[in-house]
C-alpha cells in the first residue's frame, strides 16, 4: 500500500481541533432536506453509552437507501435529542457494498468532505476551520464506512460463520486515510450470530475496542452494535469518542 498526504496544517494541529470545544470550529452549512428524506427508510439505531444505564438514548440515527443494484445510495443521519442533525453521511455503492463515493455532509468537529474511489486509489477531501485537506492512498482490501459497512459484513456471513477471517479497511475521513480491520465470528446467543471487528494493526488494538455486530441467524437481521460510534459525546465544552450500545427497529422489511 501506498500512501501520499497532502495536508494545509500539521497534525499535531489536526489533533488539537479534535478537542477544541464546538464555539472554536467553523460548522459547515447542514445537509439541505433533500439528502435528509431521500430514499426508503430501513431502519432508526437508538444509540445508548455502553455499560450505563440510560432510560433515553444519546442519539439516535436513520438509514435511508434510494436507488438499486450497481446505483444505490445509502444515507446514514444522527439526530440528538433535541432532533437537531449533528452528523450526516452518504455513500453511493454497488448491490455488494463496494464503495464508490462516500460523502460528509456535517459532524460535530465542523467538518464536511468527501472520499472517491477509483480502482485501487482513494481520494480523501476534508473541509474543516483551517481549510481543505487532501489525501491520497492505494488500498488492495476492501474498502469500507458507515453506511455500506454492515451491508458489506452481512455479504460476507457465510465465510464468518464457517470460521474464516475477512479484511476489511475503514475510510476515515478526519483521519485522511484508511484503517485496516479483521471481521470474525464470536460466540452468541441461540438464533444470533455474533461478529467482532478488530484492529488488524497490535498497536491500533491497544487503543480501539474491537466492535461487535449482533445479527438475527434467520433474516440476517443487524439487531445491535456494540463499540465505537461516529458521533462524539460532549464533554467539558468538548468533544470525546463515543462508546455505545446500539439497539435498531427496523422501519421496512429487510436490510439494505
Amino acid at each position: 500500500m501506498t500512501h501520499r498526504i497532502f495536508v494545509s496544517v500539521s497534525a499535531l494541529a489536526l489533533c488539537l481541533a479534535c478537542g477544541a470545544s464546538p464555539a472554536e470550529l467553523h460548522m459547515p452549512a447542514p445537509p439541505p432536506a433533500s439528502v435528509l428524506e431521500r430514499g426508503e427508510p430501513i431502519y432508526v439505531g437508538r444509540v445508548y453509552p455502553l455499560g450505563e444505564a440510560a432510560s433515553a438514548p444519546t442519539f439516535e440515527y436513520e438509514r435511508r437507501v434510494a436507488g438499486s443494484g450497481d446505483d444505490s445510495l445509502s444515507t446514514h443521519v444522527t439526530r440528538d435529542p433535541s432532533g437537531a442533525v449533528v452528523l450526516a453521511e452518504s455513500a453511493r455503492h454497488t448491490a455488494d457494498y463496494r464503495l464508490l463515493d462516500y460523502r460528509l455532509y456535517a459532524n460535530q468537529l465542523g467538518q464536511s468532505g468527501s472520499v472517491h474511489v477509483d480502482g485501487d486509489r482513494l481520494t480523501f477531501r476534508r473541509l474543516d476551520a483551517s481549510g481543505e485537506h487532501v489525501a491520497e492512498e492505494r488500498v488492495a482490501e476492501p474498502v469500507a464506512v458507515g453506511p455500506t459497512l454492515v451491508g458489506y459484513i452481512r455479504q460476507h456471513l457465510t465465510e464468518l460463520r464457517r470460521g474464516e477471517t475477512v479484511p476489511v479497511r475503514l475510510a476515515l475521513l478526519d483521519r485522511l486515510e484508511t484503517l485496516g480491520f479483521e471481521l470474525s465470528a464470536v460466540g452468541a446467543e441461540p438464533g444470533q450470530t455474533r461478529i467482532e471487528m478488530q484492529p488488524a494493526s497490535a498497536l491500533i488494538a491497544l487503543v480501539v475496542d474491537p466492535i461487535l455486530f449482533t445479527f438475527q441467524a434467520q433474516g440476517d437481521k443487524l439487531v445491535r452494535l456494540e463499540g465505537r460510534v461516529p458521533p462524539k459525546r460532549p464533554s467539558g465544552g468538548g468533544w470525546d469518542d463515543f462508546d455505545a450500545r446500539v439497539e435498531y427497529r427496523y422501519l421496512a422489511s429487510e436490510y439494505r
